[in-house]
């Protein structure tokens, strides 16, 4: 055997296939919630808006990338992997810009879920899709430290479950506890790294600590937010006349 085989062998020892496991539990969640509306929306008369066709396939691409990036690095191909980085640092910008639109799309044509009042969409899609941009910039900017760059990826996609979960779980059934019910699923996986961290390492990784901490501190600012004067001028400027 080359010295390169020996190499790549003890790479994928080294190298748990955590990451990978939950990059394609995480895919699996989002595609299982959005195949629950997406077969409805493409039959839609008249069709889906070219805006919204756009966004999720932005959002799709970007799942891809999210499961295809711990392969690549599982199978020792770090060279690719940092190639393929720069399309995610791309993607990232364009996850930014169509979660805005869509947000606003969603609520100036009142096609907001029955179970969120508006304010709850708007601020908690904001806060979400900004820290999805902050983590991910955090983790773009750390991608020489992989400890932090791979677990600041894993919470900023985390931070944007919600529209997954939230087709996923029978929202209609909790009531005014929906919002409630969908952070406690976002928080599951979010806390999945730390106790992993515990397990293994016996001590969770301070990424974990910011990121985890990111996400809490949107979900616990959202109700907060969305009851004041200034969240509702917001939905009304949004709305349509």
């Amino acid at each position: 055997m080359s010295s390169v085989s020996v190499g790549r062998a003890s790479a994928r020892v080294v190298r748990p296939p955590f990451y990978l496991f939950m990059s394609l539990a995480m895919a699996a969640v989002i595609i299982a919630g959005f195949s629950q509306t997406v077969p409805d929306d493409l039959r839609m008369k008249p069709g889906l808006p070219l805006l919204m066709q756009i966004h999720g396939l932005v959002f799709t691409l970007w799942i891809v990338l999210f499961v295809a990036q711990p392969a690549i690095v599982f199978r020792g191909s770090l060279k690719m992997h940092r190639r393929v980085g720069w399309v995610g640092a791309v993607l990232a910008c364009a996850m930014f810009v169509m979660g805005l639109a869509a947000t606003y799309f969603a609520i100036h044509y009142r096609v907001v879920p029955s179970f969120f009042p508006p304010t709850i969409f708007l601020v908690m899609n904001v806060i979400g899709i900004l820290v999805f941009a902050g983590l991910v910039i955090a983790g773009v900017s750390l991608r020489r430290k992989a400890e932090w760059h791979k677990r600041l990826m894993i919470c900023a996609t985390v931070s944007i479950m919600g529209p997954g979960l939230g087709r996923l779980l029978p929202m209609e059934s909790f009531g005014r506890a929906a919002p409630l019910a969908l952070f406690a699923a976002v928080m599951v996986f979010a806390l999945a790294g730390p106790v992993y961290d515990l397990l293994i390492r016996r001590r969770v990784h301070p990424a974990y600590l910011w990121g985890v901490s990111a996400i809490l501190i949107s979900m616990l600012i959202t109700g907060p937010i969305a009851f004041t004067p200034v969240a509702r001028a917001m939905v009304e400027l949004v709305s349509p006349a």
